[in-house]
């Protein structure tokens, strides 16, 4: 059964307000949603334009794979909140129809779920280290717990995106403490050049 129509349903047992609350947020909600995809196709359609030359023919796509990541995409863009991320979502698309889906289906997949998993400051790392040639040791953000970051680090080197040399590691009351320098990993690069770059 559809999640939605569970949670309509038990919002309407509420006693008094139910049947008014759960039109409130339905409404409300499929009204957002909405309203993301047609901003999102509109901007597209602008978008595209300026690089139509570039774009693959589609008999160079291997149609299923084709059709199972834009279906993938098109939930992905109507559930999103945030601005950013149906940005790079548009990126990503239009890299699709310049790069065909054809026998490279799972890191495209691949690719499109890491995009819905990853923080504003995952991406922030991202971009950051896309920048550097080599290894680097510490990241700091301002305003950013240490924690925080080594937590976003250490999500993204289990995604494959970020390759880590440990140089020392010391044991404290405290725990293991790793002094440990990160990079990009091969994937990590294809990530931010297909997700993050328009094409």
């Amino acid at each position: 059964m559809d999640r939605d129509v569970v949670v309509q349903a038990l919002i309407e047992t509420v006693p008094y307000v139910g049947g008014s609350l759960s039109t409130l947020y339905f409404g409300h909600k499929q009204e957002k949603r909405f309203r993301r995809l047609e901003t999102f196709y509109h901007e597209l359609q602008r978008e595209v334009n300026g690089i139509r030359d570039r774009i693959a023919s589609i008999s160079n796509h291997d149609p299923q794979e084709l059709s199972a990541i834009l279906e993938e995409l098109h939930e992905r863009v109507e559930s999103e909140n945030l601005e950013t991320k149906r940005r790079l979502y548009k990126n990503y698309f239009k890299n699709t129809l310049v790069q065909p889906v054809r026998g490279n289906f799972d890191e495209r997949k691949y690719l499109l779920d890491v995009l819905a998993y990853v923080t504003p400051l995952q991406l922030e790392i991202i971009a950051y280290l896309s920048g550097q040639t080599g290894y680097v040791r510490a990241l700091h953000k301002p305003g950013v717990e240490a924690s925080l970051m080594t937590g976003s680090v250490t999500q993204l080197e289990g995604l494959g995106l970020i390759e880590s040399k440990v140089l020392s590691m010391s044991v404290t009351d405290a725990g293991i403490l790793y002094d440990r320098q990160i990079r990009l990993s091969p994937l990590g690069r294809r990530f931010h050049q297909f997700c993050m770059c328009a094409p």
